[in-house]
This record gives structure tokens, C-alpha cells and sequence, in this order.
């Protein structure tokens, strides 16, 4: 099995695609079977069984109304009705709730009774479904930020302890997850992993794929204020790349996440940037042949992002600051 290729089908949301593919899979070993049996039983079955790490039932409802939700939109089922179905499952679990709240209302409530439960909780959308994330343990640490044309002081907050980690998490039972987020008051690190998948935090996953891709969105958020997650992500990917000494390891995970679907903006993200490098390269607007980037230099990948990123932003110049997109 080619694992790169299964989960990205789960990063795009489609879970049955993953699914198909597994059962696709002939001669599988013990390890795919006992994987194609785990979808099936969570995805596919109609009642789901669920490890909670809770024994309150008021957060027991609370997830539950969340995983519900997952299995819908993972499904491809109707993510509008999915999202009624989740309001009217969280309304109800909120005293004196008046029957007019929307989910960004309703996770608002939420969020102050799970602080006086002791946890954190962010809701919102981790694009382009809802599912928050739920944690109760929180260290800072300052660090130095190079960018492309200029350095950041950050605080970055290290996140442990947690009872939801959003959609994607979900979907790939843990093996995905989304390393976190900035926000005004500086970055948010999920560093909630098992111990085998431990970060280094002196290695390039931390330094250059979480740190310099968060912070180019916190310079980007003061830059261009209406920039839209797509093109966010475009700019972060390619400052990754720019300072990635084994660019293999992104354009891997790049080519096999991209998707051309704008409600989805790491796919996508990862979509264009790998039609523009792969014009550049091969001259084509596509290649199905991952190992033919190995035949491509390092040195050479940092040359064309960094063009690619002075073009993008002269782009966005140009439209002016308030810009929403390119991409």
C-alpha cells in the first residue's frame, strides 16, 4: 500500500475514495486488512464504535455530536444538512440555548463551559468542515523566525492533552493531523503525538514546515489583511520549499495531497504550486511520475520558489493590500 496516496485521499475529505482504494488493494498484508476493517467499522457501519477520552457525559454528547458530524461530511454526504444536524446536537446541550444560535454562536457557548471544565477549545473551520480542537495543556516558548525578506520574534504555544483534534485527525485515526495555527498572540503547536512520531523540534518538519510556514501566514495576515486560505497556504508552502534542504520530502507530500478544488486550501494550494514547478521543470503541466523529482536539485526547487513567491507577492502589490487572492 502507498501510504502517501491513501491519506491523501482522507486530507481531501474523501473517505470513500480511501476506502475503495484499500479494497482495491490485492494480496494485502496484515496490516492493510486490519486497516480496510477499521474504515469499514467507523465509516461504513451504522453504529460506529468510539473511544472517548472522557468520562464526563456532558463532553461525551459533545464529541459524539462531532464524530456523527465527521462521518457525514467524510462520506460525502450533505454538508449542509450535516451542519443542522450538528447545531441542533450541540443546542441541545447548552442550558437556556435560544433556538436561533448558529454554530459560530453555539461553539462560543461551548467554549466557555469547557474552560470551566478546564479544557481549551477553538471552533471554527479547518477548511472546509467544522470540527474544533479540544486540549488542556499549554506551554510557551520564544523563538526567532527568518523569512524571506525579514525576521519575527514569535511565541509559540505548545499544545498536549487533547480530547478532539478536527476532522482530519478523525479521518486518518491519528496517522494526519494539522500541526497547528497562528493567530495574533503568536503560533499554536499541536505537540500531542505518540511517541515514535515525536517532533524534532531542531529538525526541518518543526523549523521549516510548522515554524517559518506559520509565521509567513502572520506576516501575511498584516500584509494582506483579505488574503484567502488558498492563496495563504500557496505563499507558506512555497517559504517552506525556499529553506527546505531535501526538497523531496515536501514535493512528495505536495504532489501527492494536491487537489483542484479551491474549498479545500492545502489541496489546492499544493495543486498549483506543483503545475507551476512542474512547467518549470518538465515543461508539462502535470506529470503522474513522482521519482522524477529526484532528478531535480535541491538548490534548483529554492531558486524557482523563491521566484515564485516574489512573482505571487508582486501580484498582490499590484491589486493592492485588501487583495483577497490570486490563485
Amino acid at each position: 500500500m502507498d501510504e502517501s496516496k491513501f491519506y491523501a485521499y482522507c486530507l481531501q475529505g474523501d473517505v470513500p475514495a480511501a476506502y475503495e482504494y484499500l479494497r482495491s488493494i490485492k494480496n494485502k498484508n496484515k496490516k492493510t486488512q486490519a486497516l480496510e476493517l477499521k474504515y469499514h467499522r467507523r465509516f461504513f457501519t451504522e453504529k460506529p464504535f468510539f473511544q472517548i477520552k472522557s468520562k464526563d457525559s456532558w463532553i461525551r454528547k459533545i464529541l459524539l455530536a462531532y464524530y456523527q458530524y465527521f462521518i457525514a461530511v467524510l462520506t460525502r454526504q450533505n454538508t449542509s444538512e450535516a451542519e443542522i444536524q450538528l447545531a441542533q446536537s450541540l443546542a441541545s446541550c447548552i442550558p437556556d440555548n435560544p433556538s436561533d444560535m448558529g454554530l459560530d454562536q453555539i461553539e462560543g457557548q461551548l467554549e466557555v463551559i469547557f474552560k470551566n471544565k478546564g479544557y481549551h477549545f477553538l471552533g471554527g473551520l479547518t477548511g472546509p468542515f467544522r470540527g474544533p480542537f479540544i486540549w488542556k495543556t499549554m506551554e510557551q516558548k520564544v523563538y526567532m523566525v527568518e523569512l524571506p525578506y525579514h525576521s519575527e520574534e514569535i511565541t509559540v504555544y505548545f499544545l498536549s492533552d487533547f480530547l478532539l483534534q478536527s476532522w482530519i485527525h478523525f479521518s486518518t485515526f491519528g496517522e494526519k493531523r494539522a500541526g497547528g495555527w497562528a493567530k495574533p498572540e503568536g503560533l499554536y503547536f499541536v505537540n500531542d503525538r505518540p511517541k515514535k512520531k515525536k517532533i524534532d523540534l531542531d529538525g526541518t518538519e518543526f523549523q521549516v514546515s510548522y515554524l517559518k510556514h506559520e509565521v509567513q501566514h502572520l506576516s501575511d495576515y498584516t500584509r494582506f489583511p483579505n488574503l484567502k486560505p488558498k492563496d495563504l497556504e500557496y505563499r507558506a508552502k512555497l517559504v517552506e520549499l525556499i529553506y527546505e534542504p531535501k526538497s523531496f520530502r515536501l514535493l512528495k507530500k505536495f504532489f501527492y495531497e494536491g487537489k483542484n478544488d479551491p474549498r479545500f486550501p492545502h489541496p489546492y494550494s499544493s495543486y498549483v504550486l506543483m503545475k507551476k514547478l512542474t512547467r518549470l521543470a518538465f515543461g508539462l503541466d502535470k506529470t503522474e511520475e513522482l521519482e522524477k523529482w529526484k532528478t531535480i536539485t535541491p538548490s534548483l526547487i529554492q531558486k524557482w520558489a523563491r521566484n515564485l513567491y516574489d512573482e505571487h507577492t508582486m501580484q498582490l502589490e499590484k491589486i493592492g493590500a485588501r487583495v483577497d487572492g490570486v490563485i
